[in-house]
This record gives structure tokens, C-alpha cells and sequence, in this order.
């Protein structure tokens, strides 16, 4: 009996061959692909669409805030990440983090429904892959001051069946 050498490798990030071999792959700046697949490690088979790019998180990848931002920036206009749920500040003074999607994978549905039950999600749970990057850039793209303008739109209808 042949031993499976990949079981004892252990969960990895993974990025297709295809999303890789896009002209918009080739063309992101080096911290844009390293946030790239720091998000492709936060993955773990049923949660894109609760994938976060805070600085908290990833401050030992990425010193300032700027740098991390404007990956996120470049990842999210070329269409490998897209906007599931919008953050801000909630009504309870509390800050909630922009939630993304990686647009090679389908939405799954809130893992932790718990954390996330008066969030307003924006993708489509389940559908077919968006794929942004294919064609190199994000049709619902939005600047960083319609985010905030959607945010405070979208605390007024949350989704709560999510």
C-alpha cells in the first residue's frame, strides 16, 4: 500500500495555475501578491466571504498601514478580492472589518453566523466564481469614500437570515 505523501503536509494556501497565468496576476506589485495569498492562507474550505485584510492581523507582514492598504487597493480593482460585507463603525462604537471574497472561489455562507448575523452581505452565496481578474478589473469596485457611504447604508438592512 502507497503511502499518501500529502497527508502529512498539512493544510497549505493555495492560488490556481489560471488566476496565476492572468495578465493582471503578472502585472501586481510584490506586497499585492503577498497579500494575495496571506488571503489564500485565511481560507480554510468554507469561509470566503468572512476573509479580512486589517492591518491588526497582518502587522507583522506589512509595517504600515499604507502599504497593506494600498495591496488591498490593487487586489480588490484587478478583481482577485471583492467586498462581501462593508466595515466601519457600528452603532455600538465598535469597529467591524470589511469582510472579502477571494472571485476564484465560491461565497460560503457566514461561518460563525454568531459574529457576523447584523452584517449585510453583498455577494451571492453559492453561485458561480466572479472571476474579476480575468478580464483584469473589478466592475463594482468602490472608492475608499463610497465604502463608507455603503457601510452606513447597508447598518440599516442587515441580512440577518445569512
Amino acid at each position: 500500500m502507497a503511502k499518501n505523501r500529502n497527508k502529512s503536509m498539512g493544510s497549505y494556501a493555495s492560488i490556481p495555475r489560471y488566476v496565476m497565468d492572468t495578465n493582471a496576476f503578472k502585472s501586481l506589485g510584490g506586497n499585492s501578491v503577498l497579500l494575495l495569498l496571506l488571503l489564500a492562507y485565511q481560507y480554510k474550505g468554507k469561509n470566503n466571504g468572512d476573509l479580512t485584510a486589517a492591518h491588526s492581523i497582518y502587522k507583522d507582514y506589512f509595517k504600515s498601514t499604507q502599504t497593506l492598504f494600498s495591496a488591498r487597493e490593487e487586489l480588490e480593482k484587478k478583481g482577485f478580492i471583492t467586498v462581501n460585507s462593508y466595515g466601519g463603525m457600528s452603532y455600538g462604537g465598535y469597529k467591524l472589518p470589511t469582510l472579502y471574497a477571494l472571485t476564484w472561489l465560491t461565497v460560503d455562507d457566514f461561518y460563525d453566523l454568531s459574529k457576523n448575523q447584523f452584517r449585510k452581505t453583498n455577494l451571492a452565496i453559492g453561485k458561480e466564481p466572479l472571476k474579476y481578474f480575468i478580464q483584469g478589473t473589478n466592475p463594482k469596485y468602490k472608492t475608499p469614500e463610497q465604502k463608507k457611504k455603503q457601510y452606513k447604508k447597508d447598518l440599516k438592512s442587515p441580512n440577518v437570515t445569512h
